[in-house]
């Protein structure tokens, strides 16, 4: 006949296994290692913000664009954040690269020479603007430029190639070289000084030597400008002299 054997069960006093408790011990030592490794590494890396702020603190203070500037929009290009680059243990240092353009599509160079040597391209957009003066309608070649033939426009100016205005006292009184379409920013290739006197137009010969002032009736042998030497033939005795263009249309040649 058999007898019931007591059963064994085990007690939540029952003592841990060390092994247990040592392998629990080890893992939180080596999170904690881990942590502190982690923290030191990323204190280690050169922000990628710090070296876009260097870029763009360049550019301001070599174009010397102040904070709010309309005239100037300046776009500093993207890095990649996961970029790894060692902090610099001194201020980062920035130029244009050699040929770099002051405008538009360009580049900043940003590096670090301690305690490790890198150096990066930052890519920047500087965009310039202006009030310019277009053609308000058309104006037709040889048109005398008047106020109302001007009207301003806000444009690109990095992206413009051409000359251009911007004060209307530059513009009004000039002749227009050929046709203009409305619109049209007009620039130093579109105009010239008003032709104060054509070929075939009769004018006055002025003939100074001293106090001494002759005038005589002669015929423009050519087209001239304000201050222009043209040559002038005198219609009394068909003599062809060379004189000054002068503001009344007259021409002045020396006796």
């Amino acid at each position: 006949m058999k007898t019931d054997e007591p059963v064994r069960t085990q007690t939540m006093n029952q003592p841990i296994p060390q092994p247990f408790v040592r392998s629990r011990w080890l893992t939180a030592v080596v999170g904690l290692i881990l942590a502190v490794v982690s923290v030191t590494a990323q204190a280690e890396i050169e922000a990628v913000d710090n070296i876009r702020l260097a870029a763009e603190r360049f550019i301001q203070e070599e174009l010397n664009i102040t904070p709010g500037d309309e005239a100037v929009e300046i776009q500093i290009g993207r890095l990649d954040n996961r970029l790894r680059l060692a902090r610099c243990s001194q201020a980062l240092e920035t130029r244009f690269p050699p040929g770099g353009r002051r405008d538009g599509n360009t580049a900043v160079q940003v590096q670090c020479e301690a305690p490790v040597s890198w150096s990066i391209f930052v890519p920047v957009t500087v965009e310039r603007y202006a009030e310019v003066l277009v053609a308000s309608r058309t104006l037709r070649r040889q048109h005398t430029i008047l106020p109302g033939d001007l009207r301003t426009k806000r444009i690109q100016t990095s992206r413009h190639a051409g000359s251009y205005f911007e004060n209307k006292n530059e513009l009004v009184g000039l002749q227009t070289r050929r046709n203009i379409r409305p619109g049209q920013i007009l620039g130093q290739q579109h105009v010239t000084q008003r032709e104060v006197v054509s070929r075939g137009q009769r004018v006055t010969i002025l003939a100074e030597n001293g106090s001494v002032v002759i005038r005589m009736q002669g015929e423009a042998l050519e087209n001239g400008i304000l201050g222009d030497r043209v040559r002038v033939k005198n219609t009394s005795s068909g003599r062809v002299v060379e004189g000054e263009v002068l503001e009344s249309g007259h021409v002045r040649v020396a006796l």
